[in-house]
């Protein structure tokens, strides 16, 4: 939903004007077929929310790189635009929530870097922070579910700020990032340039589902208990959920990034922001959810 929402906003070909490669990471063969003829590539891929790292992630990271390199390189592609995540950032510093996926996404990256510093590829990297759009997945659309369902109690005054982009500028960023001659190399932060308060989202969530907003939050405390049994309970299989203890330090932790280098670098300019495209994220959100609740 979120590649046809790209397509859409930035005047890329129809459908029928491209062709389609499909293969696997984990094949070089398919690769240098998808890389024959081509001047850039942009590299999408990754498995999101692992705590642990296993065979499959691999793949889908580090050996991915490693493989498209091989294919690319050998068949004379001229740059390769790498989305890698805010969370490589954070392995990179050593601090905060270190994943499996960021610390991945890390060595991933210093293996592109790699080969651009021996000038075998041009590269350029892009660290998104989360991305919404409609059809989004996440914390965010969670929370957006769960107060439409009326199962989420009020949360407690939250001071933290965090980075978000739109995928309609994240798919302008990519653009720039394949265009700009002199960005060989390089590393940008990508975000849509505003802070946004958790408390301030959950305002404007309940706002843009016309639902009131209860007057008493609930303490700190119980909320993180409450996360942590969910999670378990989830782990368990007594109960399915996406609620858990690292999504409370999601909601309660500082994650701010900076999109200064990429704008005075590359031109980019933010174009929404998530209170812009709020209705229509929770105007789909609450579609799907009824659709769903027909077929059961």
């Amino acid at each position: 939903m979120l590649l046809r929402d790209i397509s859409a906003r930035v005047n890329f070909p129809p459908a029928s004007d491209f062709d389609t490669c499909i293969g696997d990471l984990g094949d070089v063969a398919a690769l240098t077929q998808a890389c024959a003829n081509i001047d850039t590539v942009f590299h999408l891929a990754g498995e999101a929310h692992v705590a642990k790292a296993g065979p499959r992630h691999a793949v889908t990271s580090v050996a991915a790189a490693k493989n498209l390199l091989e294919a690319a390189i050998g068949q004379g592609v001229r740059r390769i635009v790498v989305l890698s995540s805010s969370l490589a950032q954070a392995a990179q510093a050593n601090g905060g929530d270190v994943t499996a996926y960021g610390t991945d996404k890390l060595e991933a990256e210093n293996t592109f870097k790699q080969a651009a510093a021996k000038g075998e590829i041009e590269v350029l990297i892009l660290r998104s922070v989360n991305v919404y759009g409609v059809g989004m997945k996440g914390n965010i659309a969670a929370m957006i579910g769960l107060i439409h369902g009326g199962r989420l109690p009020r949360l407690p005054r939250l001071s933290n700020r965090i980075s978000l982009v739109a995928v309609t500028d994240l798919a302008k960023a990519l653009i720039l990032a394949a265009k700009s001659p002199d960005a060989n190399g390089r590393t940008y932060m990508l975000t849509d340039g505003e802070a946004y308060a958790i408390s301030e989202i959950e305002e404007a969530i309940y706002r843009c589902l016309g639902k009131r907003l209860p007057p008493r939050r609930t303490p700190a405390m119980v909320l993180y208990v409450a996360s942590l049994t969910a999670g378990l309970l989830s782990r368990l299989g007594i109960r399915k959920s996406g609620i858990s203890a690292r999504t409370y330090r999601n909601l309660t932790s500082e994650n701010l990034f900076n999109n200064n280098d990429i704008c005075a670098e590359l031109g980019f300019r933010p174009s929404t922001t998530l209170y812009d495209m709020l209705p229509a994220i929770c105007s789909n959100i609450v579609d799907v959810m009824a659709v769903e609740s027909d077929q059961e």
